[in-house]
């Protein structure tokens, strides 16, 4: 299935273990829409795992509510601080984690290069320059930029052929590769904690 060729709900996110970013738009014919957008934060003084489950718990909320049909992530990407690698890394499965475990749609995941050059023509581009393209295109202001990061990562998703990236369609038994009891028995614990 060709999902460009036809109205859907798309979610982007920018995901960081001290702040996810996430944005909705729809798109109607030729028409991007902006539904929703905004910054899951965590407290710095809290553990790994609850800021974790902070995420998950605020992600899952967001695909139940907008009930994405494609989903764009960023790529993870080298950094010169092996332990900021492996934080966004751990915030990065979260979201894919909801992502897979809420229902069926397509997951895309896109270099951050690649989303700054489909929003605004060079992979350089710096932050004050896709809020800048973010608003023109959608026609909304947005003050925080994970959100205009992630409403980027969005529209990229939607513009991007699936043939140059990583795409998942999840056409998936959930009984087979969902494990609702697990995730259900973690977050039990880490909110007793």
């Amino acid at each position: 299935m060709n999902i460009s060729n036809r109205d859907c709900v798309v979610i982007g996110i920018d995901p960081g273990i001290r702040n996810t970013g996430w944005g909705v738009i729809r798109v109607e014919g030729n028409n991007l829409l902006h539904l929703c957008h905004g910054v899951i934060k965590t407290e710095d003084n809290e553990s790994d795992a609850l800021r974790l489950n902070f995420i998950a718990n605020s992600l899952d909320e967001i695909i139940k509510k907008y009930k994405p049909d494609i989903a764009t992530i960023e790529k993870i990407f080298v950094s010169n601080s092996g332990e900021s690698a492996l934080k966004l890394g751990m915030a990065r499965g979260v979201a894919l984690n909801s992502l897979v475990s809420q229902r069926q749609i397509i997951i895309k995941e896109l270099a951050a290069r690649y989303i700054k050059k489909a929003i605004t023509g060079t992979g350089a581009a710096d932050k004050d320059q896709i809020k800048y393209m973010i608003e023109k295109l959608l026609g909304k202001i947005v003050v925080q930029s994970d959100a205009a990061d992630a409403l980027a990562i969005a529209i990229a998703g939607y513009n991007s052929p699936n043939e140059s990236f990583n795409s998942l369609k999840l056409n998936y038994d959930k009984k087979k590769y969902s494990n609702h009891k697990l995730n259900n028995a973690i977050r039990k614990a880490l909110d007793k904690g």
